[in-house]
């Protein structure tokens, strides 16, 4: 007797996982694009990132592995930032 499987949904409600979810205390417009947002700043304006501080929209940070971003969005101890290589998940305020 074989069991007939369900498809599992391509992708989730809330966006795919590369351009993040935003699911959360999402920016008031569309996502801008990294040229826009980041690209011609002076490196002086970024913020080293650290998961023990905690930010706000639109900080601007320079993370160790994905260069430099904007945060999007926060919601309680996870930040959204926009980097040149898509939209990461990151944590925030951790002791």
């Amino acid at each position: 007797m074989s069991m007939k499987r369900t498809k599992k949904a391509s992708g989730s409600a809330r966006g795919g996982a590369s351009d993040g979810s935003l699911g959360f205390n999402p920016p008031s417009t569309e996502v801008p694009t990294w040229d826009t947002a980041v690209g011609a700043l002076e490196s002086e304006t970024f913020t080293t990132y650290a998961p023990a501080q905690t930010y706000k929209r639109d900080t601007l940070l320079d993370h160790a592995k994905f260069g430099r971003g904007k945060v999007l969005a926060v919601d309680g101890g996870r930040i959204e930032v926009l980097f040149s290589d898509g939209v990461k998940k990151l944590a925030h305020g951790v002791s």
